[in-house]
């Protein structure tokens, strides 16, 4: 099953964690054999660029910060997660606010720092990379046209990082 994990809910400041809805789904999918995706998004406000947005969901200012979280949650439940998507519609601006703007260059580096750690921690973990919204032509500042993106991804070097591509199939 695919489990969306909002960063902002589980550790809503840097030294607070929030696991209980984690604690309850986990445990349950493991009891009944099932495999389980986790689809990380939502940057805290903490953890974000000084002077974006905060009203709109984003990445972190720093890479680490999420690597540190994934990395946390992978130690809290060994074992019982199968498969990790890297975000979720970073072609959006209302997913992927950041003073630099949509860029496919940036998640890319978020995707190959985590994809890293991942790998460090159980390298049976499939990463998925973060499913584009199907958008047609965009103006690359509310939205980029998710063909156009993925071929900037692919040119930054996505398919290092990822052991599939994850996709939106409602478009």
């Amino acid at each position: 099953f695919k489990q969306q994990v909002r960063w902002e809910e589980v550790q809503p400041t840097r030294d607070q964690w929030d696991w209980s809805k984690l604690d309850l789904a986990m445990p349950s999918a493991t009891k009944f054999g099932v495999k389980t995706l986790l689809s990380i998004v939502t940057a805290p406000a903490w953890a974000r660029e000084q002077g974006v947005n905060v009203e709109k969901h984003g990445p972190p200012a720093s890479n680490a910060d999420y690597v540190n979280f994934v990395t946390e949650l992978l130690k809290r439940y060994p074992g019982q997660v199968h498969a990790i998507e890297v975000w979720n519609e970073q072609n959006l601006d209302r997913e992927w606010m950041s003073t630099k703007g949509l860029s496919a260059a940036n998640y890319v580096a978020l995707l190959r720092d985590t994809y890293t750690a991942i790998k460090a921690v159980d390298p049976g973990i499939i990463v998925i990379s973060g499913a584009l919204s199907p958008t047609g032509t965009g103006d690359w500042v509310r939205w980029a046209d998710d063909f156009e993106y993925l071929d900037r991804a692919l040119a930054a070097g996505m398919l290092n990082y990822a052991d599939c591509v994850g996709a939106h199939h409602n478009g």
